[in-house]
């Protein structure tokens, strides 16, 4: 997807407007933390990376302005298993030392749907993701697997915890002086992170871009799903390397 399609997509998916998201966007792409290249027909497309970065930012402060901070701020907090809630779904690909950003990118690149895969694809386990602005914490809360199945509306559910344990003395007095006032936390419903992703995980699948999807007809569309009637589309954010993404 090219970043006009991409920009519709975050805004629909956690109901800000699109002139919001496309500041913020505009803010971490002149960052270089965002896809950057050509325009118009040779625009690069849109990776999962940008969304989940997006989202951070998105999440981490309501000023457009602070949003490369910001990001930079939650995204390298790693896990902290002792402050952590256990055990976590082998979907969410949590590792010793995984990183906020990480963990974010694995959800948004894995298979959504995998087959015998013990509880599915990262997003069965109803993950909500909360940054909280003011105390500098990041939680993904999940449901439990209980005997081969999830259990919902467990009021303590598990999750994960992250934060920065070496701070630098600089970052430590900011967090310090961040830490007063009313204190604000911004979190993604489960359905909505989930809506964000799925168009990257249909480009995947199907190989052809979300906007090739959207111009399609139903007939077009069922002899590409169904019948494999279709030609691949080059340039779609799976044929990049990861390690070569900012």
């Amino acid at each position: 997807m090219k970043q006009s399609a991409f920009i519709k997509i975050v805004a629909d998916a956690y109901g800000v407007e699109e002139k919001t998201v496309t500041l913020f966007a505009r803010l971490m792409r002149e960052a270089g933390l965002l896809t950057t290249g050509s325009r118009g027909v040779n625009a690069p497309h849109m990776h999962p990376r940008d969304a989940v970065r997006l989202t951070i930012a998105l999440l981490a402060t309501s000023t457009a302005a602070h949003a490369p901070k910001m990001y930079q701020r939650f995204a390298g907090m790693t896990v902290q298993p002792d402050l952590s809630k256990g055990p976590h779904p082998v979907s969410l690909g949590v590792r010793e030392g995984s990183t906020l950003e990480s963990v974010l990118l694995h959800m948004f690149t894995a298979d959504m749907f995998p087959e015998n895969v013990e509880g599915g694809g990262p997003f069965q386990c109803s993950p909500y993701l909360e940054l909280q602005e003011n105390q500098r914490i990041a939680t993904i809360e999940h449901s439990a697997f209980v005997n081969g199945k999830y259990v919902d509306g467990d009021r303590q559910r598990p999750g994960l915890f992250f934060a920065t344990r070496d701070r630098t003395a600089d970052v430590a007095l900011e967090d310090r002086r961040a830490h007063v006032g009313i204190l604000t936390s911004r979190g993604v419903a489960p359905m909505s992170l989930n809506a964000c992703a799925l168009p990257f995980y249909f480009e995947w699948r199907d190989k052809v871009s979300w906007e090739t999807m959207q111009a399609e007809t139903e007939a077009q569309s069922t002899a590409r799903y169904r019948h494999g009637n279709f030609t691949a589309e080059k340039g779609l954010w799976f044929e990049r390397d990861l390690g070569e993404d900012k």
